[in-house]
């Protein structure tokens, strides 16, 4: 890879519970400034999450045979015993919108290592543990506190490999940098496929090579 990497865009969100991931997601869609792919779940959809738009929610049974198909390229399981999987259509290229998914952070390095698109990373989190605490409470998940506190300083140890760490304790700061992080980086690949096909246009060799039939 150069610094010169035109391949299409894909945006993965990661953070705890709490943190604002469905925000971030939201926001990016909303503003269509990305078209989010949604990723599986075996567990039952919560208030105001649409199937096929935030998740596509399956039994556990069609989730291993589309696991075993292919459909699904990897999966992980929670505390909580539901499975949430990766669609293999976030390795492959068919067009060149950018993209937008939400994973853990062993499905964001799966699909990072795996992936034909340049997948940029973005992990949402919150300053303090008190403020992520007071919005589990207020989500009815008070129960799961503890456990969901300490999968946040397990996932933390992840953040240092994502290309961005975003704070979510200002909306409307967060919805700046969320905006900031995702036009830089479309106008960084913009330039970069410029820039190559201004290169293949200058080079007669390259030239040729671009406008011969796969296989030649």
């Amino acid at each position: 890879m150069t610094h010169l990497d035109a391949r299409p865009l894909m945006f993965v969100v990661s953070g705890p519970s709490g943190s604002g991931k469905g925000t971030a997601l939201r926001f990016l869609t909303e503003r269509s400034l990305l078209r989010r792919i949604p990723t599986y779940t075996t567990r039952l959809p919560r208030e105001h999450e649409i199937p096929g738009v935030d998740y596509h929610f399956v039994p556990e049974d069609e989730f291993f045979r589309l696991h075993s198909e292919g459909t699904i390229f990897e999966y992980t399981r929670t505390y909580a015993a539901s499975y949430y999987g990766s669609p293999s259509s976030l390795l492959e290229v068919t067009d060149t919108d950018p993209l937008l998914t939400e994973l853990d952070p062993s499905g964001f390095v799966r699909v990072r290592t795996a992936s034909k698109r340049r997948v940029i990373g973005i992990f949402v989190t919150t300053t303090s543990e008190d403020e992520l605490r007071h919005r589990l409470v207020l989500r009815g998940q008070q129960g799961e506190a503890a456990q969901r506190l300490r999968i946040r300083t397990d996932q933390l140890t992840w953040a240092w490999m994502y290309d961005y760490v975003l704070l979510n304790d200002d909306r409307d700061l967060f919805f700046r940098d969320l905006e900031t992080v995702v036009r830089s980086e479309i106008i960084r690949t913009e330039g970069a496929r410029r820039m190559l096909e201004l290169k293949v246009e200058s080079n007669p060799t390259l030239k040729e090579q671009s406008q011969a039939p796969p296989g030649i």
